[in-house]
């Protein structure tokens, strides 16, 4: 289609362009190591990286895969919105997820695990949605292919779990339209459910299997953000809203609330619409009322619930496209603003011309900082000769900092994060070799005091070697310090973890 092939190019000019993001850079630094899990997130976008990084490395090409990703969700959301609500309003779903801040530029072009996710949960609402659509006597297509839908449906959903925790929320609208609804509880009298749900748990077990081993602290990390932590706030709902809103953009949101409405009386009865609702409503629910008594969500937590929005919206914009003009111009003038924002977010994030002319703008830095890759440190590191002993390791204070530090280096060292959280740097290695070795300690200057004074303890020495700065165009941006750490003890809780203790 011309829409996906025409995003294609722009997400494949963007990738190449736009610097590594801070969680784009930690995903390249700890998928060198093959896992079955890690911390943050089940682990199946990290071995994509994995899989092809023999091929494309570990920079700005590892997008490729995930670019093609989206492309493929496209034409999977086409085929679905298609089943549903026929072609017309599956050309206008796909403009509209292809107009949507998050859809088209974060998750359709950038190394996260949302990418997959769609993917995944697009490709099992494709087998699932003419099983519990449909009666059994509309149901098209041979016999053998409803016998595989829900075999394929689960294996689908297993692969969703493995991108994401958010899978759950997927299973849990499956689960409401099997219970609620005519089709779902013929489903319920059949193996079908049974053995999608066997399939998806044999799927998801690598990640049972890591956490299991680890204290169960990927759960823990992200199951805790739900939990209590202070009074009722009904205002953080707003601003739970507000944020979703500014990442599908507002021109977006508005018209995708108003689809979820029932446009006519005969909707309110639609099971086409009863299955997008089940599979978005949770999600959404979810994450905007959480802020309410636990920490604030992060915006782009719900948009997988919103992909199931897009197909009430194709539906909505086809049918007033077909007596009236707005949804062209809606188009027209969507289309204008996302690709405006998008060309000043990319030259705002190679160039800095923003923040550097009118500092004001930013009271607390420019944001567009965070894609500055740490590429030049490397040829400062190879002008050491510490760089040059093999059994030499890297300490940073900061995960988000590790990150960017071991994508730069191409993994040539083991890279530690001397903290309380040092996310997936902990995991998968054993760090009790490296006691009494040497190693290189790289902190930002406006760190340079606090670092020292708690890494001195760990070291039998440590000695500044070199100051390095880089930025875009060689504006000094970031500033950090190489310091040489020699012989690490054994007693560094802080860089070993509390069992040095």
């Amino acid at each position: 289609m011309t829409w996906i092939a025409a995003f294609l190019g722009l997400r494949l000019i963007s990738a190449g362009w736009l610097g590594l993001g801070v969680d784009e850079s930690y995903s390249l630094a700890i998928a060198r190591h093959l896992q079955l899990s890690y911390f943050d997130h089940p682990p199946l976008h990290q071995w994509i990286i994995h899989l092809f990084g023999g091929v494309l490395g570990y920079g700005r090409a590892a997008r490729a895969p995930f670019v093609l990703l989206f492309a493929g969700s496209s034409w999977l959301l086409f085929t679905l919105t298609r089943r549903l609500f026929g072609s017309a309003a599956a050309l206008w779903s796909v403009i509209a997820i292809n107009l949507a801040g998050f859809f088209s530029v974060a998750a359709g072009g950038w190394i996260l695990p949302d990418g997959p996710l769609i993917f995944c949960l697009l490709a099992a609402a494709n087998r699932l949605a003419p099983l519990l659509t449909l009666p059994d006597a509309r149901r098209a297509g041979p016999l053998a292919v409803h016998n595989i839908s829900w075999p394929l449906a689960g294996v689908w959903i297993g692969l969703a779990g493995l991108s994401k925790y958010q899978a759950v929320l997927f299973a849990l609208g499956v689960a409401l339209l099997l219970l609620t609804t005519p089709q779902g509880r013929s489903q319920l009298r059949r193996p079908g459910p049974y053995i999608a749900a066997v399939l998806a748990m044999a799927i998801v077990s690598p990640v049972i299997v890591w956490n299991a081993k680890h204290g169960w602290v990927s759960f823990l990390f992200q199951g805790g953000r739900a939990s209590p932590t202070h009074d009722l706030r009904p205002m953080a709902i707003l601003t739970a809203a507000l944020g979703q809103m500014a990442l599908l953009l507002p021109w977006v949101y508005a018209p995708a609330v108003a689809a979820m409405w029932p446009q006519t009386p005969r909707d309110w009865t639609d099971t086409r619409r009863a299955f997008c609702l089940a599979l978005s409503l949770p999600g959404i629910v979810l994450f905007t009322v959480t802020p309410l008594w636990g920490q604030n969500a992060l915006p782009h937590w719900s948009m997988p619930a919103w992909l199931f929005v897009m197909p009430l919206l194709g539906d909505r914009l086809a049918r007033a496209a077909a007596i009236r003009r707005w949804p062209r111009r809606w188009v027209m003038l969507a289309g204008g603003a996302l690709l405006s924002l998008w060309g000043l977010l990319l030259i705002e994030a190679s160039t800095g011309a923003l923040g550097r002319l009118w500092p004001t703008t930013f009271p607390k830095g420019d944001p567009s900082v965070e894609v500055v890759e740490w590429t030049p440190i490397v040829k400062a590191l190879q002008a050491l000769p510490e760089y040059h002993d093999r059994n030499a390791f890297i300490v940073s204070p900061k995960w988000m900092e590790a990150g960017k530090i071991g994508q730069a280096t191409s993994g040539e060292h083991l890279i530690v994060v001397a903290s309380a959280d040092p996310r997936g740097f902990a995991y998968g290695r054993d760090l009790d070799i490296l006691v009494g070795r040497n190693g290189l300690v790289i902190l930002r200057d406006r760190d340079l005091a606090t670092g020292l004074s708690k890494l001195r303890p760990c070291f039998a020495g440590l000695t500044p070697l070199k100051a390095v700065q880089f930025g875009r165009f060689d504006y000094p941006e970031q500033h950090l310090t190489i310091i040489s750490a020699q012989h690490l003890r054994r007693s560094c809780s802080l860089i070993l973890g509390p069992a040095a203790r």
